[in-house]
């Protein structure tokens, strides 16, 4: 028979259900196998039998593969001793909002070290529902949380982090008040990225009016020098 160009000759349009099935099964392949190694991980992590080393890779492969029941596993490993920054890791990477949830509730609960964790996650999250809860733990000057907190707020560098990190350098505990100018300097650059150099300027002014000597105070003030002016 002929070759021909013709899309509606019987020999193309012949093999069209083959075709469109293959690329229907090439996309559920994933999916499933997402869900698969889904089941496995959590499967390990319910296994009282388990080895400390095969859960924590569970907790890698639930960062990847998690969903809705892999937040519940991992949420409730925070406080784990051994594995408690698996799990941490875990939902820090999770594209899924609930991990943030969970990290935010977190906050409430943990204690000393995990607590400090849960705090640097939800700042690599840039999670901007959890600056009311870091604000207040800088302010009340929280041993455990503090000075993580001033840091999350920093990587955070919304409107509303610069407005607690002013709070914390004009008001704040003094021995925070270096690790405060810090965090701004990295918060006027988000504020800056997203074209608002007014709350980047009042940040850094207020850095440098807390803490107005040495390297922070210096970094502040060059980039005050390419803000626009008022």
């Amino acid at each position: 028979m002929p070759e021909t160009n013709d899309p509606g000759h019987p020999m193309k349009n012949r093999f069209l259900p083959a075709v469109l099935l293959s690329l229907l099964a090439a996309g559920a392949v994933p999916a499933a196998s997402a869900a698969n190694r889904e089941a496995e991980a959590l499967a390990v992590l319910e296994n009282p039998s388990a080895e400390l080393k095969d859960k924590a890779r569970a907790c890698q492969t639930l960062a990847d593969f998690g969903g809705a029941k892999s937040i519940a596993a991992l949420s409730a490993l925070l406080a784990d001793e051994k594995l408690g920054d698996y799990a941490r890791s875990g939902l820090e990477s999770m594209a899924d909002p609930g991990a943030g949830a969970a990290l935010r509730r977190a906050l409430g609960t943990l204690k000393g070290r995990p607590l400090a964790g849960a705090i640097n996650s939800v700042g690599v999250r840039r999670d901007a529902a959890a600056v009311g809860a870091l604000r207040a733990f800088a302010l009340e000057n929280n041993r455990d949380a503090a000075a993580a907190a001033v840091a999350a707020l920093g990587l955070i560098g919304n409107a509303d982090a610069a407005q607690a990190l002013q709070a914390v350098l004009q008001k704040g505990p003094v021995d925070l008040r270096l690790p405060a100018a810090h965090a701004s300097i990295i918060a006027a650059e988000h504020l800056s990225k997203v074209g608002n150099a007014a709350a980047a300027r009042a940040l850094l002014e207020a850095s440098v009016k807390a803490w107005s000597s040495g390297p922070s105070a210096e970094a502040a003030r060059r980039r005050l020098a390419t803000l626009p002016a008022r």
